[in-house]
């Protein structure tokens, strides 16, 4: 207390920001959280995941920026209006006040963010940030921000589409050094196909030096009649495939329907070397090197020198029924992030 005591200015801001966080986690008024204790859980923002039963119709948050296409190594089309970040959530310092410790180039660093990631997004803003993101999607498919599910804070991206893609993509951090990165997403998706052998995508990495592609998703085998997260390529000397998951221990799961899973994945340039984590779980199954894939054999997997990384869900196979996807907390960074809360 004499500390506090002896730096006012110290002490009321502390208050401040401590009253915040507690007041986003709990919803509970300014003035009562003054008056009442907050507990340590509380306090941490946490999960905000709503049932799935009535009450809570989906809202958008201030609206989507909307893409009139949407660009893929295997589709036309092109990216929406988006514009380039000056810096994106880089290091730097929190900005002034601290309430919201923003990076300096605008990003929100919020429940799932920290300062000095190379990007991290957990969309709690009035819109999507252009500033950031460029939104991609096809035909009449909606990205938009929403309350309807969260893994971290109060909101989400939700991605609707009935046939293609829609995404939101980022250039602005690249190039990264020595085109070394980690990646990490929360997804929930409400159901996947089961089109005989339909292939999904929920993030892909893009670049220059060659025209693969770097993709983090899945597949229905048709065979097993299951789902299967999967990595792969397209474009490139090795050609269009994709890696099945068989962890752990040869009894892989089905990915998940209905709830929020963490995806991690890194992507070595240096080295041509990939490896994907499932709910803070290395998956072996799905690393794989220059001469270690799933495609053309005798060609080598060279990681493309990346330029473009999009989250979000695309198809590439034709369903009778549309996808509703969300996404949320996503980040980029020279070190691997983690899915805990930071």
């Amino acid at each position: 207390m004499l500390a506090f005591a002896s730096s006012p200015r110290l002490f009321g801001s502390l208050l401040y920001q401590h009253s915040v966080r507690c007041l986003r986690a709990t919803g509970r008024p300014l003035g009562l959280l003054l008056l009442s204790a907050c507990s340590s859980a509380g306090c941490q923002g946490g999960e905000n995941t709503p049932s799935d039963g009535a009450g809570g119709a989906p809202s958008a948050s201030g609206g989507a920026a909307v893409g009139t296409g949407g660009g893929s190594s295997t589709s036309g089309g092109s990216d929406g209006s988006g514009g380039t970040a000056s810096g994106g959530n880089a290091a730097g310092g929190s900005a002034s006040g601290g309430e919201d410790n923003r990076g300096s180039g605008g990003a929100t660093v919020g429940p799932a963010c920290k300062d000095g990631l190379l990007l991290c997004d957990d969309f709690e803003g009035t819109s999507i940030d252009t500033a950031l993101w460029a939104v991609g999607k096809s035909g009449a498919n909606v990205v938009e921000l929403s309350t309807e599910y969260a893994a971290r804070g109060a909101q989400s991206v939700h991605i609707h589409t009935e046939g293609a893609f829609g995404y939101v993509k980022n250039t602005s951090i690249f190039p990264v050094a020595n085109n070394d990165y980690f990646g990490r997403m929360f997804l929930r998706v409400a159901r996947y196909s089961t089109v005989d052998w339909a292939h999904w995508t929920v993030a892909e990495a893009a670049g220059t030096g060659n025209d693969s592609v770097v993709r983090v998703g899945g597949q229905y085998l048709t065979d097993k009649e299951e789902n299967r997260y999967g990595v792969g390529s397209d474009g490139g000397p090795t050609g269009d495939w994709t890696r099945h998951d068989t962890d752990p221990g040869g009894q892989p799961q089905e990915p998940t329907l209905g709830a929020w899973v963490c995806l991690e994945w890194e992507h070595k340039g240096s080295t041509n070397e990939t490896h994907m984590y499932i709910d803070g779980e290395l998956h072996p199954s799905l690393s794989t090197t220059a001469t270690d894939h799933d495609g053309t054999s005798g060609a080598e997997y060279i990681l493309p020198n990346v330029t473009s990384f999009w989250f979000g869900f695309w198809q590439y196979q034709a369903d009778p029924e549309p996808f509703d996807i969300w996404i949320d907390a996503v980040a980029l960074d020279d070190e691997r992030i983690g899915c805990g809360a930071e």
